[in-house]
C-alpha cells in the first residue's frame, strides 16, 4: 500500500467514526491506531473476526452488509500498514492534538488498553520471570505502557493526582510509546508467534531469507512466498479476463 492510500483510508475511517453511522462508543482514529498496535504485539494471536467489531463498540454501525465489508477491508488495510511499519522497524503513532498544541497520547493509550483487555493474561508472557519473553527490557517496556494505559483510562477530571504518572513521564510519553511498541514487537516476532493476517497485498516485498512478516518465525521463502505468488497469479488472470 502506498502512503497516500494509507492516508486516504485513515481520512475515510476518521469521517466514518465521527459520523451518525456509529455511536459515541466508537473509537477515534487515535484510539484505533493504539488498538491495532496492541492487537499486533499481544502475545496471544487475536483474529480479525474477533477484534474488528470492537472498533464501533456495543452501539454497532448503521450500514448495509456491502458497506460493512468495504469498511472492514479498509480497517484491515490500515492494520497491515501498521504491521509492516513495525516489521520494517518504525512506528508513527497517531496522537490527537492537545489543548496546548502538543500531542495528546491519551487516546492512543486508551485504544491500546482496549486491546490488552481482550487477552489480559497473555501479557504476562513478557518479562524477566522464568520463561518470560524479552527479559527485563520487555518488562520495563510493558510496565511503561501499562502505566500510560492506566492514566488514559481515568476520566479526564480525575487524572491529576490520581495516578503515579509524573510530569516528566507524561511529557516523554509520545517518544516512549513507539520505543516500547517496537521492542515488544521484536520480542514477539523472535518468539515465533504468528500474526493471523495475510500481508500479501502490500507493496513491501521481503527478501526470500528475511523473516516472514506474518510473524511465523520462518523465512519468507518457507512461509508466505508461495501463497503470495498464487494470489498474484489469480489477480493477473482476473485482469486478463476483464
Amino acid at each position: 500500500m502506498h502512503e497516500n492510500e494509507h492516508t486516504d483510508h485513515l481520512d475515510l475511517l476518521d469521517a466514518l467514526l465521527n459520523s451518525d453511522m456509529v455511536t459515541d462508543q466508537a473509537m477515534s482514529i487515535s484510539q484505533l491506531d493504539g488498538f491495532m498496535a496492541g492487537i499486533i504485539v499481544c502475545p496471544d494471536p487475536v483474529l480479525p473476526a474477533e477484534w474488528i467489531d470492537q472498533v464501533w463498540g456495543e452501539g454497532g454501525i448503521d450500514v448495509d452488509s456491502e458497506q460493512l465489508r468495504t469498511i472492514k477491508g479498509v480497517i484491515i488495510a490500515c492494520f497491515k500498514q501498521v504491521l509492516f511499519g513495525l516489521y520494517q522497524g518504525f512506528v508513527h503513532p497517531i496522537y490527537d492534538q492537545g489543548d496546548e498544541g502538543g500531542p495528546d497520547w491519551s487516546g492512543w493509550a486508551g485504544g491500546f488498553s482496549r486491546a490488552m483487555v481482550m487477552r489480559p493474561e497473555a501479557w504476562d508472557m513478557f518479562g524477566s520471570h522464568d520463561g518470560g519473553w524479552g527479559g527485563e527490557d520487555a518488562h520495563q517496556a510493558l510496565s511503561t505502557l501499562k502505566r500510560l494505559c492506566a492514566y488514559a483510562d481515568l476520566p479526564e477530571d480525575q487524572r491529576e493526582g490520581a495516578s503515579d504518572m509524573d510530569e516528566k513521564t507524561q511529557a516523554m510519553a509520545p517518544d516512549l510509546i513507539p520505543e516500547a511498541i517496537l521492542l515488544l514487537y521484536g520480542v514477539k516476532q523472535a518468539s515465533g508467534v504468528p500474526i493471523p493476517v495475510s500481508l500479501s497485498d502490500t507493496n513491501v516485498k521481503p527478501g526470500l531469507h528475511d523473516s516472514c512478516p506474518c510473524g511465523s518465525g520462518l523465512t519468507y521463502e518457507q512461509c508466505c512466498l508461495s501463497r503470495d505468488r498464487e494470489k498474484r497469479m489469480e489477480e493477473a488472470k482476473r485482469t486478463e479476463g476483464g
